[in-house]
């Protein structure tokens, strides 16, 4: 049986942003949410799915569970093959659910060095590291979120490690201002707008190789946006950390056939925080 993988959730905002997803054609996983946005291995984390179809939203009891499989150096997915495999724990099926982070999260996917033939993962362009917990859905749908996880900052100097564990914040989740549309007349250009508060963009600690020192860095953001009809400029904006906007816009082309409709966003921090929102529109 065929599956549908999307890595759903970004580890950063710098990389390419995702092309020609913007029109949902068939069920997928949008996001998968982790609150709180970060934590410690073996502490309890709750997760969420953000599931949408052509016809719109989906109340699905996804099958959740951890992947525990290390990711060789000759792989280039963004998690290992195990991790569609069995190589998992199994959390159980439920709409959301709650459980302990594994407890050797920063051995696996972290810079503690795993056993075998592997190595100590890579750090993302924030400095940080992802426990990947996948979400199926009737074995056809297959999302893999990347859940920040908490660990000790490696290659530093011992007082700047130290300064790091006492003074690092771990993130927290974005919020998104509500996006109010209403009806919308068919066949028209609608602008869409997607704002966020100022505290939704978080300062933190970020250890500099070239300099061996801590800096303080603002995080990028990512906005990805979703429909259930028509065309949509462009699927994702980027505002960059030294970027101080809070809104980005794109226009959506409505078709003309009258009926109802979702738009979905998708704001992304660059630490991998996630904010989703659901809007119901009707085309006359």
């Amino acid at each position: 049986m065929n599956r549908a993988l999307i890595i759903v959730v970004a580890a950063a905002c710098d990389h390419g942003l995702d092309q020609r997803l913007a029109i949902v054609t068939e069920p997928r996983i949008l996001a998968i949410v982790a609150e709180p946005a970060e934590a410690k291995p073996g502490t309890n984390v709750s997760y969420t799915a953000l599931v949408a179809s052509p016809d719109g939203p989906v109340d699905a009891m996804p099958d959740w569970a951890y992947c525990t499989a290390p990711k060789p150096p000759t792989e280039d997915n963004a998690v290992a093959d195990g991790c569609l495999g069995d190589e998992v724990t199994e959390l159980g099926v439920a709409s959301g659910i709650s459980a302990n982070r594994p407890g050797d999260g920063c051995l696996l996917y972290g810079p503690d060095t795993p056993p075998g033939n592997f190595r100590p993962r890579a750090a993302d362009p924030t400095g940080g590291y992802y426990q990947p917990i996948r979400a199926a859905i009737d074995a056809e749908v297959v999302g893999v979120g990347l859940s920040r996880i908490t660990c000790d900052l490696p290659f530093a100097p011992a007082d700047v490690a130290h300064d790091y564990a006492i003074n690092y914040r771990a993130n927290q989740n974005p919020t998104l201002d509500p996006l109010v549309l209403g009806d919308i007349d068919g066949g028209s250009e609608v602008e869409l707008v997607a704002s966020w508060p100022q505290a939704a963009v978080e300062t933190y600690l970020y250890f500099d190789p070239s300099s061996q020192m801590l800096v303080t860095r603002r995080e990028s953001m990512r906005l990805s946006w979703f429909a259930t009809t028509g065309a949509i400029d462009v699927d994702a904006t980027a505002v960059g950390e030294d970027d101080d906007a809070l809104s980005v816009s794109t226009t959506w082309h409505v078709p003309a056939e009258p009926g109802p409709a979702t738009v979905w966003l998708v704001l992304r921090d660059a630490r991998g925080g996630i904010a989703t929102q659901t809007t119901a529109v009707t085309i006359h």
